[in-house]
């Protein structure tokens, strides 16, 4: 018997996962100075390299898979300022992360770790799609994810657009 290939798009039952139905959870949700889900305009899901390494036998080239890379992950978020104001609670996970202002010569001895970076800055950050329902039908966990670059937008005076902050987490693996 024939499969007919045309009856997912015929049907209204199928729910497709939809690019605007997802939510950026940050482990240290309900705690004070916690980026709250709601401020998160955009979010990359996490992406796979591998690498391939050639093998030359006379005038062949084979190839083998190397090493997985897991690339960087990329957030938008907006800023809502007052009590949620991202810019000033990114700069306090960068400093629970370790960084400190050289002012004195003992903060400028002080420099970044993993530990800090991943335990005190963000955690385990986990990006999930949502049905039409609001259940889950995917979720991503990066592990020991930290920021590796922040942006904090730009001003201009003929935009009344509300002010971004992208950030760049960096982790050693994800699970699905």
């Amino acid at each position: 018997m024939a499969v007919n290939s045309n009856v997912f798009w015929s049907s209204a039952k199928p729910d497709p996962k939809r690019q605007f139905r997802f939510i950026v959870e940050f482990p240290q949700i309900g705690v004070q100075g916690a980026i709250p889900q709601f401020v998160v305009k955009t979010a990359t899901k996490p992406k796979i390299t591998i690498s391939s390494t050639p093998h030359v036998f006379m005038d062949h080239q084979f190839n083998f898979p190397g090493r997985v890379t897991w690339d960087p992950v990329t957030i938008t978020m907006v800023d809502p300022g007052g009590k949620s104001d991202i810019a000033l609670m990114l700069m306090n996970k960068l400093g629970a992360s370790g960084y400190k202002n050289p002012t004195t010569g003992k903060a400028a001895v002080i420099s970044l770790s993993k530990d800090n970076s991943v335990n005190k800055g963000l955690g385990a950050v986990s990006i999930s799609q949502l049905n039409a329902e609001g259940q889950l039908v995917e979720k991503w966990t990066l592990k020991n994810a930290f920021i590796t670059n922040m942006d904090f937008g730009g001003l201009d005076y003929s935009s009344d657009e509300l002010s971004e902050i992208s950030i760049e987490l960096t982790y050693d693996w994800a699970t699905l």
